[in-house]
């Protein structure tokens, strides 16, 4: 019996470090502050760039915010944001979840709310930056490595066989043509509109502004308090004690919300390479680099 009790609590552990788990740590009665991190590359998955750290998974952190949204005693939320951006789906995903809340929602940029992580933070209810921060990268990018140069100089060649005419658009072994290159920026240039779109409302600025600023440029957080891309600069502090006025309460105490690392992440991960850019497009090459295609 006591053998079976052990075997069954050691399957348990290993289950609970294998999938990992959504965490809070804090006091769970009161008035509280939920912090919830986002932070490096933000995809649905949170695999993040390889050869670096881990990303932010827009899966997770909508089942946080919705948690937080359930939980009476969080009387705001505080979205922590380190991030140059990511892919235009997760990206959207969580800025459509922010705008649900239903109380009040702080972004708090440390050194980076770019792209993608501003489009996020722009859907916040108000945004703390530093000074030094990297704000804004407004613009969407879509890149990929092409070997038709390096094919042709090795006397190899690429055979065509497809039933659709853009089906292998984007492919590394062959030059865009022109009408694909102009299919691309179509599809660029719908997302961009898309992102300024939604900047402009939920930053209560006209189009024609964000438009403006849409360049892909960073300003500072500096720059950025004059650009009305945020509300104040600050830190933490700052943005607790904004949350509290917003929230109408005195006091209150932190929660904060965080992932545990996948077990078998170390040992058992296939990620596909991607390019993160200063826009929050992203393309993807799949592990036998037969073809790069947006996802979006």
């Amino acid at each position: 019996m006591n053998k079976f009790i052990f075997i069954v609590s050691t399957l348990g552990v290993f289950l609970l470090i294998s999938y990992g788990f959504s965490f809070l740590v804090g006091s769970e009665t009161g008035n509280n502050i939920a912090f919830i991190p986002i932070k490096g590359a933000i995809t649905t998955t949170g695999d993040g760039v390889p050869f670096q750290e881990g990303g932010a998974s827009s899966t997770t952190i909508v089942e946080q915010l919705q948690d937080a949204y359930e939980d009476e005693t969080v009387k705001a939320v505080i979205l922590e944001i380190d991030s140059p951006g990511g892919t235009v789906l997760a990206s959207k995903e969580i800025a459509d979840k922010v705008k649900e809340a239903g109380k009040p929602v702080v972004a708090l940029i440390r050194s980076s709310g770019a792209s993608g992580a501003y489009w996020i933070a722009s859907a916040a209810n108000y945004i703390v930056a530093d000074e030094m921060s990297i704000i804004g990268s407004i613009g969407v990018t879509s890149s990929y490595l092409e070997f038709s140069g390096l094919l042709k100089e090795y006397d190899v060649n690429y055979q065509r066989l497809v039933t659709g005419e853009f089906k292998d658009i984007g492919t590394p072994y062959k030059e865009l043509t022109d009408k694909e290159e102009e299919l691309f920026m179509g599809k660029l240039n719908q997302i961009h509109n898309f992102f300024v779109e939604q900047v402009a409302e939920n930053r209560n600025l006209s189009s024609a502004k964000v438009g403006k600023l849409a360049t892909g440029e960073i300003f500072l957080g500096q720059e950025a308090i004059k650009l009305d891309l945020i509300d104040e600069l600050g830190g933490e502090s700052e943005a607790i004690n904004v949350s509290k006025k917003l929230a109408n309460i005195s006091e209150a105490e932190i929660i904060e919300y965080y992932e545990t690392e996948n077990f078998f992440n170390y040992f058992f991960d296939s990620k596909i390479a991607y390019q993160v850019g200063q826009g929050i497009g992203s393309v993807f090459i799949n592990s036998n680099l037969k073809q790069a295609e947006i996802r979006a």
